[in-house]
């Protein structure tokens, strides 16, 4: 089979972003934790079955976790790997003993899908059952389809895998991803719901949901850094990360935020919101309303700080204010945040109360 080769104009490799995470303990972690690394997981076992497959290849390919699970990764999925270049080094990987297997394999490769080029780092990583391996799939670039393609060559679309499913009731956005029209009322019934089941309960739950769905979100924006950029959020300007964050918010519908950087010198700064759809939804309450975004804001900006971040929701429309506002503090200042916002509804007195804490200590 004779395929076209493809020049790339490659920005600094992106594979040192796995270099926080033990290779040999992938196999291990459970799926929800897969869904939070930053790179694409495939366990295959030696027909080449997908066992399990993560949140970031699910974007990256952009195709369905439920529609290739099962499935023959070389056949039905992406006939572009079933080369000697790629199947032949992984039939390779299974024909040595599990005591001769090592830790990890590491290759470069050239994925064609029908919507464009990708030059990865494939990384063969050991599992403990030696009927399986995990394959670790690192993005380095991006490019347009290649023409001249063999027929059959380039990976199956969603479409494809799945050409009935709209008939089913399933909505795709334009990356393929699944997504579900849910109305603003939906929120309202669920708080309300909520606080009569649970009337003490709603900030915690929902801050933690935020906290969970912050950090599946990251896998998205950075999906977005590096397809737009060919780098990962934490390469990029802060300016250019600012507005990728603040066009996911507003693309998705929540509002428009907008951070503040201005208290820097208290060791915080602050994030306004305009208008917040969960505190439209909620309505007047007397009561902050939007745990949710502060939980996603701490998961996302703790992401890109690198060290854990904690937030408060200051003003909320849910109180009558015109926006909602957060302050961003380090987790270990969570304690004086909560004492500089205790009963206090003014940002600029937070950040005081802040500072003041800060020169004590």
């Amino acid at each position: 089979m004779s395929v076209p080769e493809l020049s790339f104009s490659r920005a600094e490799p992106i594979s040192v972003r796995t270099s926080n995470v033990d290779p040999t303990g992938i196999a291990a972690m459970s799926d929800a934790d897969l869904d939070e690394l930053p790179f694409g997981v495939i366990e295959l076992d030696r027909d080449g079955v997908i066992h399990r497959y993560n949140l970031a290849e699910s974007r990256f390919a952009r195709l369905d976790r439920a529609s290739v699970l099962g499935k023959r990764f070389f056949q039905d999925v992406a006939p572009c790997t079933r080369t000697p270049e790629f199947q032949g080094r992984v039939d390779e990987y299974f024909a040595l003993p599990l005591v001769e297997r090592a830790d990890v394999r590491q290759f470069s490769y050239l994925f064609d899908f029908k919507f464009g080029a990708q030059e990865v780092s494939v990384e063969i990583v050991r599992s403990p059952n030696a009927d399986r391996v995990v394959l670790c799939v690192n993005r380095l670039s991006f490019d347009q389809p290649r023409s001249g393609l063999p027929e059959g060559f380039a990976a199956f679309s969603q479409a494809e895998l799945a050409p009935d499913e709209r008939e089913h009731g399933v909505h795709r956005d334009t990356q393929e991803q699944r997504f579900v029209r849910v109305p603003v009322p939906f929120f309202r019934a669920l708080h309300q719901t909520w606080t009569k089941l649970a009337p003490n309960g709603w900030r915690v739950f929902s801050r933690h949901w935020g906290i969970t769905w912050g950090r599946r979100s990251v896998v998205e924006l950075e999906t977005a850094a590096l397809e737009a950029e060919a780098k990962a959020l934490r390469e990029l300007p802060m300016k250019t990360v600012l507005s990728l964050v603040r066009e996911w918010s507003r693309a998705q519908g929540w509002g428009d935020l907008r951070p503040d950087f201005s208290p820097a010198r208290q060791g915080a700064f602050v994030v306004h919101l305009e208008r917040s759809a969960l505190a439209e939804a909620v309505g007047m309450t007397g009561q902050a309303g939007c745990a949710l975004i502060e939980g996603w804001l701490a998961a996302v900006f703790s992401h890109l700080a690198r060290r854990k971040l904690t937030t408060r929701e200051i003003q909320c429309r849910c109180q009558g204010d015109d926006e909602c506002v957060f302050v961003v503090v380090s987790e270990d200042r969570e304690a004086e945040l909560e004492r500089a916002s205790e009963n206090v509804r003014d940002v600029s007195r937070v950040v005081e109360g802040l500072r003041k804490g800060r020169s004590r200590s």
